[in-house]
């Protein structure tokens, strides 16, 4: 399967239309005005969200492991890191953003099948990545209440598409 393929394959399904950013409602001002923009990027503007979902830790460990400069996005609306954000305070008011699956043939686009900070978890050219992602259990019914289904599925929610520097305004469609 090609990057291409797996776009059209997003377009398609009946579950998630989208690539999806967790955010806090008070950042959409922000967003607004810049789309979204990496740590590496957000700091070079010298601009900050009013209700970043990270912390100091996750912070550091983002530009040990490399990945300040891309924003994470997810497959699915149901990334562990936003009921962390919200269980610890750091959003109140959560909210994901779809974004146009084309979004992943920008260049330089990388797969997590992890929390992609994680230091034991690979980052991958997307390209390279495609067969590592469970597609049917994504993008296709399956039955969840099924316990290999639903660890599957768990492994799955924590997958980060990692974008260099920005996603633009233009590709944020929804709000959900």
């Amino acid at each position: 399967m090609t990057v291409e393929n797996f776009v059209q394959r997003i377009k398609k399904s009946t579950h998630h239309r989208f690539i999806y950013h967790f955010t806090d409602e008070a950042n959409f001002e922000l967003i607004k005005e810049h789309g979204l923009l990496s740590k590496t990027e957000m700091r070079r503007r010298e601009i900050w969200p009013p209700a970043p979902s990270g912390n100091q830790w996750s912070w550091d460990a983002d530009d040990h492991k490399g990945v300040s400069n891309y924003v994470s996005l997810c497959l699915t609306m149901n990334h562990p890191m936003k009921f962390a954000a919200l269980k610890e305070e750091r959003i109140s008011k959560p909210r994901y953003l779809g974004i146009q699956p084309e979004v992943l043939l920008r260049d330089g686009v990388l797969f997590s099948a992890d929390i992609a900070n994680k230091a034991d978890v690979a980052l991958r050219p997307l390209d390279e990545a495609l067969a590592e992602i469970d597609e049917q259990v994504i993008y296709t019914r399956t039955d969840w209440r099924d316990p290999q289904v639903k660890a599957r599925l768990d492994a799955a929610e924590r997958y980060e598409i990692l974008v260099p520097k920005r996603v633009p305004l233009g590709l944020i469609s929804r709000v959900f």
